[in-house]
């Protein structure tokens, strides 16, 4: 038996834990969870697209394709999942809407009780649109922190002005975090706005050069999904997030 557990153990690494959680205040759909016993801070990421439709999704958004390393860097990971299965997904309406909102509230308020850490809310492309409205409803008692990735900062027929950075960030109450890819070419999410978004906002800029482009310049396996370079992203992250506590 001893010798049996001694194998187990060798398999799986020490320095994190991975799993599925269903906390129907959330959503209807198991949650995936990534846990480092040494971590200082929950992070909880918001994929852009049409959201996290089940379980921990196939998607390639860097934050659902990266999820581990997280972990691996001594963070608490939550990736947050849609509210239950649906094939059309999240709207960016939707991502400001109150019921939105209240999940995410829901899901600090598990986590306060779980282990009490501070909360920092990271959101790429259209997931900026998430935690810049979480952030506005629940405000810093709540929340700690917001990073906001690839954010939406040009509008289109498909994303009105009202949910860009500019206009969604005006008054902030927590402190926020910007990464963007210099090379950034998908057309709602070009870098130069988010530079001068942090500038005129003093908000942190992390700006990110070189990694590969080998997909659709709006997808994830673009400069605009950090493709190669999610590792510099995730050390940021925890950077950042180690000097607000």
């Amino acid at each position: 038996m001893k010798k049996i557990l001694i194998i187990i153990i060798a398999l799986f690494p020490l320095s994190s834990f991975a799993a599925q959680v269903k906390i129907k205040s959330v959503s209807d759909n198991k949650m995936c969870i990534y846990e480092n016993p040494s971590a200082k801070v929950n992070i909880i990421g918001f994929v852009g697209g049409s959201g996290i439709k089940k379980g921990c999704g196939k998607s390639q958004n860097p934050l659902a394709r990266d999820r581990k390393d997280f972990a691996g860097a001594g963070l608490n990971y939550y990736l947050f999942n849609n509210p239950k299965e649906d094939k059309e997904g999240l709207s960016l309406l939707y991502r400001k809407s109150s019921d939105h909102a209240e999940r995410i509230s829901n899901l600090i308020k598990y986590l306060k009780k779980k282990n009490n850490l501070p909360i920092i809310l990271v959101g790429h492309s259209r997931g900026s649109v998430s935690v810049a409205a979480a952030a506005n409803a629940l405000g810093p008692q709540k929340i700690k922190g917001i990073v906001i990735m690839a954010s939406l900062t040009a509008a289109n027929k498909k994303v009105t002005a009202t949910f860009l950075m500019q206009n969604m960030l005006k008054k902030p109450t927590v402190p926020v975090l910007v990464i963007h890819h210099q090379k950034d070419s998908c057309d709602v999410t070009p870098y130069l706005p988010a530079k001068n978004l942090a500038e005129k906002m003093n908000f942190k800029l992390i700006t990110i050069t070189g990694g590969g482009n080998t997909g659709d310049a709006c997808g994830p396996l673009h400069h605009h999904g950090f493709e190669g370079k999610m590792p510099e992203v995730i050390q940021a992250i925890q950077k950042w997030s180690g000097e607000l506590q």
